[in-house]
Parts: C-alpha cells; structure tokens; sequence
C-alpha cells in the first residue's frame, strides 16, 4: 500500500491500522519461516515484538539488495517508547500518534521489497481507497475531530 494511505488510514484509526498492518507482516513472515510464529499474539504486544519484525523486514531487504538506511533496534525502541505515551494526561496522550513515524521507513522498504515481485503490468502499490476505506476515514476524521475539540475544551 502507498505510504500516504498507510499514514492516513493509521491516523483515522487511532493507531488499529497499524496493529493491523503488523498482524499482515507477522502473517507472510509466517507463511515463509519454519518457526512456529503467533501473528495474533505478536501484533497484540507490538510494541515488543516490533523490534524482531523491524529486523526482519530489514534482513529481507538486505538479501534482496534493498537499500535500507535504518536500524531496526532504533526503530523498535521508537515505537516502543512512543507507543506508551497515550498514558500522558491531556493533552501529551496526543504525542503517542507519532509512533506511527517509526513505522513508516519500514513500511516503505517493505514496498520496496514487494516492488521486487510484482508481475507485469500489474499495479506495484496499492493508492486507492476502498468504500470501506473511505467510510472508515470519515468516521475516523469526526472521532478525530471530537478528540482534538473534547482534549482542548475547558472542564
């Protein structure tokens, strides 16, 4: 997927797409290893597991002679840190939608790879937004909204 609807479905979700993007990683990591590997329980401790997803999206990158300019360890402490910020009082909990950043030259690079297996003539990334998508952007705008107005608002 582009990056520009990885950022806005992440953001219009409160962070769930990026849970469900991991889950989607941890799933075709699976289907290529040998080792038992739970993509349900290390999405629900993502912030902990991202660290070995980090790596491996990495380590595919590099024998497939991807240029990556990131450490996977500075990434996943990143997201780690940034992740546990939505304990902050308003209106800091805001702070914890950055970590989305860690997330996105992952994401990129694991375009990158996909980029590598893509047949002819069919689209590399996917740009466009599905009904589902589009209704859940608004949805997730107004909640948004309400969000920023009901954190701001006097008590």
């Amino acid at each position: 997927m582009s990056t520009q609807k990885f950022i806005v479905l992440s953001i219009c979700t409160f962070g769930f797409y990026e849970l469900y993007w991991c889950y989607q990683n941890w799933v075709r990591l699976q289907s290529k290893s040998t080792k038992d590997i739970s993509p349900f329980w290390r999405t629900f401790f993502a912030p902990l597991w991202n660290f070995r997803l980090f790596g491996s999206i990495r380590d595919m990158a590099v024998a497939e002679n991807v240029a990556v300019s990131w450490s996977a360890g500075v990434l996943g402490a990143l997201y780690l840190v940034l992740s546990l910020l939505w304990r902050l009082p308003d209106p800091w909990w805001w702070l914890s939608f950055a970590a989305l950043l860690a997330l996105v030259p992952v994401q990129q690079t694991a375009q990158r790879i996909n980029r590598l297996y893509v047949a002819e003539g069919e689209r590399p990334e996917n740009h466009t937004y599905s009904k589902t998508n589009i209704v859940t952007i608004v949805i997730g705008s107004l909640i948004v909204i309400l969000a920023v107005v009901g954190t701001f608002m006097p008590e």
